[in-house]
């Protein structure tokens, strides 16, 4: 996204052998940092879903259709119940996206966080 002056930076806070594959399916060319001790994931809200939003019934259709796809399922990190997010933080420091997922599959797609950037 240089056209628009991004920078992105993909944060987990699992091993990066785990990671590593998972960003790569992203995009390789952006770099992946370590927050082992989650201090940006409890910043910015993420916290690990119930057993209900991890199994629940949106969430296993959301699964089962991606398989049916033909994505496969990667191998889960250390805390599976781990959830994330998405937040956009312009040059100055501030946050202009901010989601916190309420579930796996919950999270804006890369286009749609790239499309209300440029609005």
């Amino acid at each position: 996204m240089v056209e628009l002056g991004i920078e992105i930076k993909v944060i987990t806070f699992d091993d990066l052998e785990l990671a590593n594959p998972y960003a790569e399916g992203l995009c390789s060319s952006w770099p992946l940092l370590l927050d082992s001790d989650r201090s940006l994931y409890r910043r910015y809200g993420f916290e690990r879903g119930s057993w209900s939003a991890i199994y629940g019934l949106a969430s296993v259709v959301r699964y089962l259709g991606l398989m049916l796809r033909g994505h496969r399922p990667g191998k889960p990190g250390k805390d599976w119940r781990q959830l994330g997010g998405d937040v956009l933080v312009d040059p100055e420091g501030i946050v202009r996206i901010h989601h916190v997922s309420k579930a796996p599959h919950d999270r804006p797609t890369i286009d749609a966080l790239f499309s209300k950037i440029k609005h």
